[in-house]
């Protein structure tokens, strides 16, 4: 857990009321399972207008473009990897299946009623133009299909955008000039 900002590829996210982030590469739960385990940075514990929503959240300072395959297709399966990653340890740790998910979870992550938890995969593109977002967004709606409906998650559970949007939506800090 951690209200400390959080610096990854190029911006500064949070810092978060305590509580509602889980730094995910600094955990213990990760240390011990990371060997081959490609993970999301870290989760973000939010109240969405449909309850508390667990965003989990990959940051990147670059991405190819669709038509740089096969680059583009590897992109896509590694941030559908982490993305997905971040979802299973949640639950994971969650349930009570990591020991270490006792004392590194807050009591805020703890109490998360798993039946009625919503979830959002969140890529976040440093210095990314607009209109490139949307087809990362199409490839990795599709990449993440089989989780999204597997786990009956919201139809908006896939989310792309820039450092501009992450600043709107109040995810990271500006950059001081």
């Amino acid at each position: 857990m951690t209200t400390q900002a959080i610096i990854e590829s190029g911006m500064t996210f949070g810092p978060f009321p305590a509580g509602q982030c889980f730094y995910i590469e600094t955990s213990t739960c990760y240390e011990k399972i990371k060997e081959g385990v490609q993970m999301a940075e870290f989760l973000l514990l939010r109240q969405q207008e449909s309850g508390p929503t667990v965003w989990v959240i990959e940051a990147k300072s670059s991405s190819p473009r669709p038509e740089t395959q096969p680059n583009f297709d590897e992109f896509i399966d590694e941030i559908r990897n982490k993305l997905t990653n971040g979802f299973l340890l949640v639950v994971a740790a969650r349930l009570q299946r990591h020991p270490d998910a006792r004392t590194e979870l807050s009591p805020a992550f703890r109490a998360l009623n798993l039946q009625e938890l919503d979830f959002r995969f969140v890529l976040v593109i440093n210095g990314h133009q607009k209109a490139w977002l949307e087809p990362l967004k199409r490839a990795l709606d599709l990449a993440l299909k089989p989780v999204v409906r597997t786990w009956a998650l919201s139809p908006v559970s896939v989310v792309v955008m820039n450092h501009e949007l992450a600043l709107q939506q109040g995810l990271i800090q500006p950059v001081a000039p």
